[in-house]
């Protein structure tokens, strides 16, 4: 053991030495001069000083896709192309301001400026097409208005936004008007299509298995499973009052916090649960469906996750810091949500290659 450690240390000294030595002559500003100038390394050159400047500037980014969300431009570029006059006057932007922006989503691949009138880009029409889309790049408001002042939020000294936002989830939220509770719950559904195709993609759904859906609201994902596989019998347990009415489900109503798991389900999936809730909790409800499952049972759990073997932007950097702001939740990776599973009594845990890992990552389990 101490012989390992040794090893680890000096391990960790090289690797800190070599760093140390890369930075320094990165920061040289005549290694960088001549790193841009050189055919080999120019080109890296121009990478990394765009990344950078990415980086700096990307809420701006942020802000010219929700302007032409909110405003409808996309929506009336849909239609057919129209001159920077014509959607000056729809969007009810003065015409210098409708020219910036229309310039800025050009650059940003939103929409195309051809023979002095803009078109729906590829990238505009795919955001237009996507269940759930408009929605969410609408409720990032929240997140950007938490992230306001960055310093108080990772030091966690100020209440977030969408810590007052996410508990309706658990019916806990007591100041939510009608508006807000309409929005969550149009959110969730249409925004849970996505990772609904890209878990039913994953796994195998076999013919006639009795399914139960922890979590899952109005049913999205459960109607996506009946769409693959219509003999699938599947329920969705949620609290009362979260499931839409005419579903062609069964919807069973409790709280997994103060309520068993229902019995009597082959498979139990948990779809964007596991990452709203911290350990402890996880651990409680994965307990309560290993109790619930007979012999052989199987648990699917679907959700975006952290990087592996290195960190990535979608689960690193978005979903941990969405999920820390609010202040219940927890972003993991797929080895972290593995250990979880283990630990509760489930085994043969297997990771699915992940169709579009920003959307979700797949993971199952079985009960021995």
């Amino acid at each position: 053991m101490a012989q390992r450690s040794s090893r680890f240390d000096l391990s960790t000294k090289l690797l800190s030495w070599w760093y140390n030595q890369k930075n320094k002559l990165i920061k040289n500003i005549r290694i960088q001069d001549f790193l841009a100038r050189f055919p080999i390394t120019s080109r890296v050159a121009r990478k990394e000083g765009e990344a950078i400047f990415q980086l700096m500037t990307g809420f701006v980014d942020t802000q010219i896709l929700f302007t032409l969300v909110k405003t409808g431009a996309l929506r009336h570029l849909e239609a057919g192309s129209l001159s920077i006059e014509e959607l000056s006057g729809k969007i009810g932007i003065d015409f210098d301001s409708t020219e910036i922006l229309c310039r800025a989503g050009c650059a940003l691949g939103l929409v195309r400026l051809k023979s002095k009138r803009i078109f729906l880009a590829r990238r505009g029409a795919l955001i237009l097409s996507l269940p759930g889309m408009m929605e969410l790049i609408d409720h990032h408001s929240i997140l950007y208005e938490d992230l306001l002042d960055p310093i108080s939020f990772f030091r966690g000294e100020k209440e977030t936004k969408l810590s007052q936002f996410w508990p309706y989830v658990f019916g806990k939220a007591k100041s939510l008007d009608s508006a807000d509770v309409s929005r969550y719950s149009d959110l969730m559904s249409k925004s849970q299509f996505m990772v609904a195709r890209d878990t039913i993609a994953s796994i195998k759904v076999s013919k006639g298995t009795k399914w139960l859906d922890v979590g899952g609201g109005s049913g999205a994902f459960a109607k996506e499973l009946l769409n693959k596989q219509p003999s699938v019998k599947i329920s969705v347990f949620d609290i009362p009052g979260s499931s839409a009415d005419s579903q062609p489900h069964k919807f069973i109503p409790g709280s997994f916090f103060t309520d068993q798991i229902p019995a009597g389900f082959d498979t139990v999936s948990c779809v964007r649960v596991l990452y709203d809730h911290d350990d402890q909790t996880v651990s409680d409800l994965l307990l309560k469906i290993h109790s619930s499952l007979p012999t052989g049972g199987r648990i699917v759990v679907s959700e975006p996750m952290l990087g592996e073997l290195s960190p990535n932007k979608w689960g690193d950097t978005y979903f941990a810091t969405y999920t820390y702001a609010m202040k219940t939740g927890k972003t993991r990776s797929p080895s972290q949500v593995s250990d979880l599973l283990n630990k509760n009594g489930f085994s043969r845990v297997k990771i699915f290659p992940s169709r579009r890992p920003f959307v979700t990552t797949v993971i199952e389990a079985y009960k021995n």
